[in-house]
Parts: structure tokens; C-alpha cells; sequence
């Protein structure tokens, strides 16, 4: 049934494509909106190519067999062994469905807001990065359960948080929601979802409720750096809601720190009270590899020790291509199959 499906979304650029960096050279004044000090904001690794991209294929075809199907979004690019006949892959291009006057675009806010746009989407969605990969078998219950989003449960309590391209996103989504609804009394409504101690665990339920008294209003903890669940009518609600701030971080060209992200979308879902919650550390790790924990992230694929894994690298990782390399091997060791996304 339709109202069943749960599509995957994998959102890539190959940033080496000659082509592509010179569109985004025309527009490289714009970087000077980034936050500053926040070198990361558009650095290189916003844009490189893994190399391991194959290897998320496989392993969505043999982890997560139940998917409808991965709609493969970019702005026209595609790898040369890619086989765009599989039924159950749809390319899609940044222009079929993004607003022509928020193109071109080097930033995934704008990708991820307006992603309800996509033609065929199912209601229920899973958002991945290239660099997000399963790792061993996985039900569909790790992202949607009872119709709903399960959506890692994180309030924070008071914090000096920083200057960060990421920090600013987090204030922002947390600033529109205040102004969308009476978020102290949804929270209240439903307050057992975030007190869960079977779904979250003691720890992490005390520090929600402690937040929540402490606060008496929502500040979000961060969203991590896994696969996210979504709601299509959610991103639709936002835009009528809300079309001002999703207008405005769509037409920027590079990440901003008055934008909002897809942190936002689950924000909503939790306050609204449409999700099913979880502890981010049960559902998968999120890792920054360099030379010095190279080894560590090769081991946790190979043992396959957690169902998803996040393997992100930062301005510190400095020989990029022997650390991608060795990943990229680690994977093959328990991926080593082509799949039906392959040319044969």
C-alpha cells in the first residue's frame, strides 16, 4: 500500500567534476555570507566525493531489501557504472524539482527543504548523506514505527554552544518553532515520548526532562549525523507555515547562519508530537576519521558493529585519498558483491 512505502533519498555531488567547479567558482562571492571562522561551513569536504558511493548501494540492496525505492538526487551528475534502468532507482535532478530562482545551488539546505517538490515521492522518506551507510541487516521499524518518524529525542540543557555555521542552524530551527506554536505545551501533551526510558534510556530521559524544567520552552539538542525519517506533508506544513525563512535559506548559494536545515523538519515532528522516539547511540555512531582514528573506523565496518555508520571527514584530514581508500576497502570486505544499481 502506498501509505506504507518508505523511500530512501541520497543527496551526492562530485565535486572534482571540472564542469561543476567552474559554475561554482562564478559564484564563490557568496562564501563571504558563511560563518565566520567556521572554515567547514563550505569548505572542500561540503563537496568531495567519497569514492565509496557504490558501496552505499550495495548495502541498501542487501541491508534494507524492503525500500520502494532511492531516489538519487544531484544536479545532473551520475557515476559512469550507475545503471539508471533499475526499477527502483529514480534520478532525480536538481532542476526537476527545486525552484529555477534558488538555482544553481552549493548548499544541501536548499536540496533538503524543498524535497517534498519531488514528483513520485512517498509520504515517508529516510534522508541520507553519501557518506551514511548501512551496516548490517536493518528493519524498517529503525525509522518509521507506527506510521511516525523515529527521531533521535535530544534536549538540550543550557549551553554555551558557539559560533558554528551548525550552531546558528540549530538556534534558528529552535527560533521558528517558537513562533510556530506553543511549544511548552506540546512538549507537555507529550511529555511520556520524551521521558521514554524503555526508547532512550535513563540517562537520556532524566537530561530530557531536566531540560525541560530547567528551559520551559524547547532548546534542541543537535539531530546527529545519521540517516534522518521524514514526513512529506511536514515539509509542506513548514512552507505554508513558515515560506518566509524556507524562501530565504533556499535563494542563498552557500550555507548562511540565518538558514534553517532539514533539523528543522524533525524539530517539528517532535514538538507536534509525530514521532516515535529514540537514542541516537542505539541507531547508529557518528564518526570523524582522520590518520590518527583510521584504523578504529575501518574496524567498526568490518565487525559491522553498528547498523548505520557516519563517516565524516573534516579540514584536519589531511592524506584524504589513503583514508577514503582504506574505508572504501573496509567496506568491500563485507560488501563485495555488485548489486543491481551496478552495470553488469
Amino acid at each position: 500500500m502506498e501509505k506504507d512505502r518508505i523511500d530512501f533519498v541520497l543527496m551526492w555531488v562530485d565535486g572534482s567534476d571540472p564542469e561543476w567547479r567552474a559554475l561554482k567558482d562564478r559564484y564563490e562571492a557568496e562564501r563571504k555570507l558563511a560563518a565566520p571562522g567556521d572554515a567547514d561551513a563550505n569548505g572542500e569536504c561540503r563537496y568531495r566525493d567519497y569514492g565509496m558511493l557504490r558501496y552505499w548501494f550495495r548495502a541498501v540492496e542487501r541491508f534494507a531489501p524492503w525500500v520502494n525505492r532511492v531516489f538519487f538526487v544531484t544536479c545532473g551528475q551520475k557515476p559512469d557504472w550507475l545503471d539508471e534502468t533499475n526499477p527502483r532507482l529514480r534520478l532525480v535532478n536538481h532542476a526537476e524539482y527545486i525552484p529555477a530562482e534558488y538555482l544553481p545551488t552549493f548548499q544541501a539546505n536548499t536540496i533538503e527543504m524543498n524535497l517534498h517538490r519531488i514528483k513520485d515521492l512517498s509520504e515517508r522518506f529516510v534522508l541520507f548523506n553519501d557518506d551514511m551507510f548501512l551496516l548490517r541487516p536493518v528493519e524498517s521499524s529503525l525509522f518509521f514505527r507506527n506510521g511516525l518518524p523515529v527521531i533521535p529525542c535530544d534536549l538540550a540543557v543550557p549551553r554555551w554552544i558557539g559560533f558554528s555555521n551548525t550552531s546558528r542552524l540549530v538556534l534558528n530551527d529552535a527560533g521558528v518553532l517558537k513562533i510556530s506554536m506553543d511549544v511548552e505545551a506540546q512538549i507537555w501533551k507529550n511529555i511520556w515520548k520524551f521521558i521514554d526510558v524503555r526508547s532512550l534510556g535513563f540517562v537520556r530521559a532524566a537530561k530530557n526532562l531536566t531540560s525541560f524544567l530547567v528551559n520551559r520552552l524547547y532548546i534542541p539538542g543537535m539531530f546527529g549525523h545519521l540517516p534522518l525519517s521524514h514526513l512529506k506533508s511536514t515539509l509542506e506544513e513548514i512552507w505554508q507555515r513558515q515560506p518566509g525563512i524556507l524562501d530565504r535559506t533556499s535563494r542563498y548559494k552557500f550555507r548562511t547562519d540565518d538558514s534553517v536545515n532539514q533539523w528543522l523538519v524533525s524539530a517539528w515532528d517532535m514538538i507536534a508530537g509525530r514521532f516515535q522516539p529514540a537514542n541516537e547511540k542505539r541507531m547508529g555512531r557518528y564518526m570523524v576519521f582522520n590518520e590518527q582514528n583510521l584504523d578504529e573506523a575501518c574496524e567498526v565496518v568490518r565487525r559491522q558493529k553498528y547498523p548505520q555508520l557516519c563517516l565524516n571527514d573534516k579540514i584536519a584530514t589531511k592524506d584524504t585519498d589513503y583514508c577514503f581508500a582504506q574505508v572504501a576497502k573496509a567496506l568491500g570486505d563485507i560488501l563485495p558483491d555488485k548489486s543491481s544499481f551496478e552495470k553488469s
